[in-house]
């Protein structure tokens, strides 16, 4: 019943994760065609720059959500850790963000040597200060695994988005401004909703120990959302600086697209965590996280391989042809994101016994890893060099992460197995891949598919009672 209710509760997630990438996959032909790689460059300088906001500042508090939500007493305390953390969220991310728009002009001349991009930049400030509010509240929704309600939410949201875009493309008004101003209508939208379906939760004390106690967390746990920062959002202020813009632009869509992995692993963990957290004391708790950790390895596997092997044609179809060698970029964008994958579903140890102090020396070293391999090879290599960096600081955070999180919720992972089982499909998928597209080609791809998918079989991850399980959790939540 467990694994039913963590994949079919997941399946509300991943609803809106499809409908959100195939909204994005719609748009794609004509934003591509329409927008140049150097606005995709704006754009991913901006999402760095709300990335480095949101997850230095609001992100780090909303940490101690899990933690402090978890280990609470009782109702009222639990209502009293949300609103206090929400409240600072919200009053630190509108100082920064104001501070961003104020300063837009500055920011433009400094990393693109324009002040052109400056209301772009401030649109960009507005839309992510919405859309990190609507994410902060998010986490309570999990975290009360009230999970029915994001879907209610979010596909409204998305509908209003994505009739906004068609609007301006079809009126041909479509930049990167007017993108901003249709995400940032779409941010609103969800804040508003949130706030008024969670204000049971929104209407506790607030506490000055409960805000220490986020502090200190957040503290804790900065270093390691600097190293996240590095390894997923700073691609942009490294390229650039090198010279590297139009490697910025192709990085950006090749990111997007092997990122739908980080995006569909989400669906996941937002149940997967929560329910973690809320059942750590129960006495099966390790026998479920390893038979769970089996079904989504598999899962994931199989993903990544079909990601990359169909990355040439997938870029043909969907992509500008400025932006369609971009697809070379997409294996070893997908190999970084699957080890990030398993580092954020698989070491719920630290935050069940509040050690989150681990995850600071962690952080660190895993920072200096990035940075050490971004700074030596992104000059001659350009989006290569931030790949390697991405890939060597995420086996880092993995590793690391595993050993310490084993000290204090021992689980019995399969590593040994399941790295086989990874570098088998690998090795096939490093075969196929140069491939040219072709009949010819596009049958060994799915000869090579059709191998890969009996290899959770062979090496013992998946049994056919998990199909059958799979089947009766997916199909009564579509229903």
């Amino acid at each position: 019943m467990s694994a039913k209710f963590v994949f079919g509760s997941s399946a509300a997630y991943l609803g809106v994760t499809v409908a959100d990438n195939a909204a994005r996959l719609l748009l794609l032909p004509w934003m591509t065609r329409i927008l140049t790689p150097t606005d995709y460059g704006v754009m991913l300088l901006i999402g760095n720059g709300a990335a480095l906001i949101n997850l230095l500042f609001g992100f780090s508090l909303a940490q101690a959500l899990p933690t402090l939500f978890s280990n609470a007493t009782s109702d009222r305390v639990r209502r009293s850790v949300c609103t206090t953390v929400i409240v600072s969220i919200g009053a630190v991310l509108s100082a920064l963000y104001l501070a961003t728009a104020l300063f837009s002009r500055e920011v433009s001349v400094f990393f693109l040597r324009t002040p052109s991009y400056d209301n772009v930049i401030a649109l960009g400030a507005l839309s992510a200060f919405l859309n990190a509010c609507s994410l902060s509240l998010v986490i309570i929704v999990k975290l009360t695994e009230k999970h029915r309600i994001y879907p209610m939410v979010q596909l409204p949201a998305l509908i209003l988005q994505v009739g906004l875009m068609g609007w301006f493309i079809a009126s041909a008004s479509l930049t990167v401004k007017s993108q901003y101003i249709a995400t940032a209508v779409a941010g609103f939208l969800t804040t508003t909703a949130y706030l008024v379906t969670l204000r049971h939760w929104l209407t506790g004390r607030f506490q000055l120990s409960k805000f220490v106690a986020a502090g200190r967390i957040g503290t804790q746990m900065l270093p390691w959302q600097i190293a996240t920062l590095l390894a997923t959002s700073s691609a942009a202020f490294f390229l650039s600086r090198a010279g590297h813009i139009n490697d910025s632009g192709l990085f950006l869509v090749a990111s997007a697209a092997a990122g739908l992995l980080v995006v569909v692993s989400g669906s996941f963990e937002n149940v997967w965590t929560p329910f973690v957290l809320r059942r750590k004391d129960e006495p099966d708790i390790a026998m479920i996280q390893v038979r769970i950790f089996s079904l989504y390895s598999s899962t994931l596997l199989m993903a990544a391989a079909g990601l990359s092997l169909f990355s040439h044609e997938l870029f043909v179809i969907l992509a500008g042809p400025a932006f369609r060698n971009g697809y070379l970029f997409v294996p070893g964008l997908v190999i970084a994101y699957c080890l990030f994958c398993f580092v954020n579903g698989f070491a719920q140890g630290l935050q069940a016994r509040q050690r989150t102090i681990h995850y600071a020396w962690i952080g660190t070293i895993a920072s200096a890893v990035f940075a050490a391999i971004a700074l030596s090879l992104t000059a001659n290599f350009g989006a290569w060099g931030i790949i390697s960096a991405m890939i060597g600081s995420f086996l880092v955070m993995l590793v690391l992460l595993q050993l310490t999180s084993a000290r204090f919720m021992p689980v019995a992972y399969p590593w040994g197995r399941h790295g086989l089982m990874w570098l088998v499909a690998g090795c096939i998928v490093a075969c196929v891949f140069p491939l040219d597209i072709g009949w010819t080609g596009a049958a060994a791809k799915l000869l090579a598919m059709a191998f890969i998918a009996t290899l959770p079989f062979l090496f013992g991850a998946v049994r056919g009672s998990d199909l059958q399980m799979a089947k009766a959790s997916l199909l009564p939540a579509a229903r």
